[in-house]
């Protein structure tokens, strides 16, 4: 039984190759990393390592850039949240007390003859 579940994690690790090559192949043809061609002599597949490098640089950029934009907003959400606080802690809560009432007399009810 030990065997069966090493050869499913095999093939779950093969998936996930294969998977990751055809993302690659697909987004490589999409913005013109990789061509295909063909010809009776020979076929051949070229990858354009400009291009590939130029677009990976621009999605790095912006992978900072999101980055630091967000570690920004979280860090002001924080201290507007701090301030926040801080305010309500400053602020005096006044929990009004109410007037103590005198009991009434309750009067026996009579009896109707």
């Amino acid at each position: 039984m030990k065997n069966r579940h090493k050869g499913n994690a095999l093939v779950g690790i093969l998936a996930v190759i294969a998977v990751l090559v055809m993302i690659f192949a697909g987004l490589g043809l999409t913005f013109g990393w990789v061509t295909f061609s063909d010809s009776p002599d020979k076929s051949t597949i070229e990858l354009n390592k400009v291009e590939l490098k130029e677009d990976t640089d621009q999605a790095v950029k912006a992978t900072e850039k999101f980055i630091k934009e967000s570690a920004e907003s979280v860090e002001q959400a924080t201290e507007e949240a701090a301030e926040e606080i801080k305010a309500d802690a400053d602020q005096e809560t006044v929990t009004p007390v109410p007037e103590e009432t005198q009991p009434q007399p309750v009067e026996p009810e009579k009896e109707a003859t």
